[in-house]
């Protein structure tokens, strides 16, 4: 029903700037429609898993790493229509494969603490963030 892309080579950028456009993320510029911004972040990343229902891609996620010791997942994507059908599960599933080696981080979005958890994501007692901006996720 549902396969899943590793890389960007097979990424169509209109598709993804919808998914973001529609759910926001990549540090707000989905919203702002800052396409160039959102190219960029996705080049540069590790690793990156989009989520198709045949020719139309549905959601994607990426992973920024050193490849030895940490990665920090991003940009948990999936258009609204395509939500709550384990599309989410499946991207962090794939960003994970061959990656259990090293101490993954993430920040969830509100109100999606509970999936994190389910997927056996852990509370760090000691994270801290820096953003350029003002963000409601930072205390």
């Amino acid at each position: 029903m549902f396969n899943y892309k590793i890389g960007i080579d097979c990424i169509d950028w209109q598709q993804l700037f919808q998914i973001y456009d529609e759910v926001g993320l990549v540090a707000g510029y989905g919203k702002k429609k800052d396409h160039d911004k959102i190219c960029k972040a996705f080049e540069q990343s590790y690793k990156v898993v989009t989520a198709w229902r045949n020719e139309k891609l549905i959601g994607a996620a990426r992973m920024l790493s050193d490849g030895v010791c940490y990665g920090m997942i991003f940009d948990v994507g999936v258009l609204p229509e395509y939500q709550k059908l384990g599309i989410g599960k499946g991207l962090i599933a794939e960003l994970l494969k061959e990656n259990d080696h090293l101490c993954i981080h993430l920040t969830s979005t509100f109100g999606n603490e509970g999936f994190y958890r389910k997927l056996g994501f852990k509370r760090h007692k000691t994270a801290f963030a820096k953003y350029p901006y003002d963000s409601d996720y930072l205390i």
